[in-house]
């Protein structure tokens, strides 16, 4: 169903204006919310990228996330967790992602997402909304994992 959606020439075209989705200011992601649905807890978001738009290395706590390209190329490296303990994460998988395609994401894994293109534009279906459970990032520098309370939601009309 996401890649119908993912091939809507009206949403493409209302995707244009869609703003950027990286507050520099205070180095944390932004995702546009477009619907919260009150009864089942799940959420649609956007997401614009540029060229520089790598994150940290984080999960999404206990969330599924459908995630679709709507323009552009990604590259997501998924982690694996030998220990099972969040330290000690090894580079696990390398996923390329053209306009179109979708990416299933388990709750809990490890992985951080880089464009590959000039402009990449995202629709996310998760199965909760950020900021109401925990999500972890990954300290480069320690190899610690911490909890993070994951990108401001701005909700946005379509």
């Amino acid at each position: 169903m996401l890649e119908a959606t993912l091939a809507d020439p009206e949403l493409k075209a209302a995707a244009r204006d869609w703003p950027k989705s990286h507050d520099r200011t205070n180095n944390r992601y932004t995702n546009l919310l477009f619907y919260e649905d009150p009864d089942f807890d799940f959420v649609i978001n956007g997401l614009v990228k540029d060229e520089t738009g790598r994150t940290p290395v984080h999960d999404h706590g206990h969330a599924w996330v459908a995630y679709g390209l709507l323009e552009g190329d990604e590259t997501v490296l998924r982690y694996r967790d030998p220990a099972g303990t969040a330290s000690g994460l090894e580079p696990d998988e390398e996923i390329s992602l053209a306009a179109g395609e979708v990416d299933l994401v388990p709750p809990w894994t490890f992985h951080a997402e880089q464009a590959e293109t000039e402009r990449m534009v995202a629709v996310m279906v998760r199965s909760a909304r950020v900021g109401k459970s925990a999500h972890r990032r990954l300290d480069p520098d320690t190899g610690a994992t911490y909890d993070h309370p994951g990108p401001h939601q701005i909700p946005y009309d379509l």
